[in-house]
C-alpha cells in the first residue's frame, strides 16, 4: 500500500500498518470520529507488539461479527464503513470487539481498541473485567483502551480493585499508566473506612508520583546529553 512517507511503519507482527492508512481513515472519518485519530495511533504503536493471531472458530454470521471481520477488510471504504457502524452500534458491540482481540489480526485490535474509546462509558466495565482473561493480548489491548480513555476509566477501576473480581494487578498497572488523572479518585479511595484498600490507593498515588519523577529525571538527563 503506498504511503505519504517515503516508508510505512512495519510492525513486529509482519503486517504493516502504514501512516498513510490511518491518515486516510482519519481524513474520511465523521466529525464525531476525528477526534480519537490520535487515539488511533497511539494505539498502532501499543497493540502492534502483541503477538498476532490467525482467525479461528465459525462465523456466527451476525450483523456485529460481520462488520468486526470487515475491518481488516483492506478496503479502506469497506473498513470506515465497519468503524462507522460499530461506532454508532454502541453497547452490544462492546462484547463482540473484545472478544476479537484474542483471535483477529492487528488491523482488527487497532480499530477494535479504537472503537471501545468512541463509544466510551459502556465499554468500561467490559473492558475492566477482560482485565482477568486468560488471553494475554486481550488483557494487554483492553488495558491500553483503559489507559487512553483515562479519567473516566478510574471509578471502575478502583471498584474492581476494592471487589477484587479482576486481576488486581492489571488493574494496578492500569491506573499507575493513566497516572496523574487518577490522583483526585486516588486520594479519595486513601481515605477509603477500608484499611487494605486504602493502603493500595495510597501505595498508588506513590507509584505515579515515582514514575512521574523517573520520567522527568530521565529526560533531564537525556537532554543534559545531548
Amino acid at each position: 500500500m503506498a504511503s505519504f512517507l517515503p516508508t510505512p511503519l512495519f510492525l513486529p507482527c509482519g503486517w504493516d500498518f502504514s501512516l498513510f492508512t490511518a491518515k486516510r481513515v482519519y481524513m474520511r472519518r465523521s466529525p464525531a470520529l476525528k477526534a480519537g485519530a490520535l487515539i488511533l495511533l497511539f494505539l498502532t504503536v501499543c497493540i502492534s507488539g502483541c503477538t498476532q493471531s490467525t482467525a479461528g472458530g465459525d462465523d456466527t454470521g451476525g450483523v456485529t461479527d460481520q462488520h468486526i471481520q470487515a475491518l481488516s477488510s483492506d478496503d479502506p471504504d469497506t473498513e470506515l464503513a465497519a468503524i462507522t457502524w460499530l461506532t454508532q452500534a454502541g453497547e452490544p458491540a462492546v462484547q463482540p470487539i473484545i472478544d476479537s482481540f484474542a483471535t483477529g489480526d492487528n488491523k482488527t485490535r487497532i480499530y477494535g481498541a479504537f472503537i471501545l474509546q468512541e463509544i466510551g462509558a459502556p465499554a468500561i466495565p467490559p473492558l475492566v473485567a477482560a482485565l482477568d482473561s486468560e488471553d494475554t493480548d486481550t488483557r494487554s489491548i483492553c488495558g491500553t483502551t483503559l489507559v487512553g480513555m483515562g479519567a473516566p476509566a478510574v471509578p471502575y477501576l478502583l471498584d474492581a480493585l476494592e471487589r477484587g473480581d479482576s486481576d488486581t494487578q492489571n488493574v494496578k498497572q492500569v491506573l499507575v499508566r493513566i497516572g496523574e488523572p487518577a490522583l483526585p479518585a486516588l486520594q479519595a479511595a486513601a481515605l477509603s473506612p477500608n484499611p487494605t484498600f486504602a493502603a493500595e490507593a495510597d501505595a498508588l498515588i506513590k507509584s505515579i508520583y515515582f514514575t512521574a519523577k523517573f520520567r522527568e529525571d530521565t529526560q533531564n538527563m537525556t537532554a543534559a546529553a545531548a
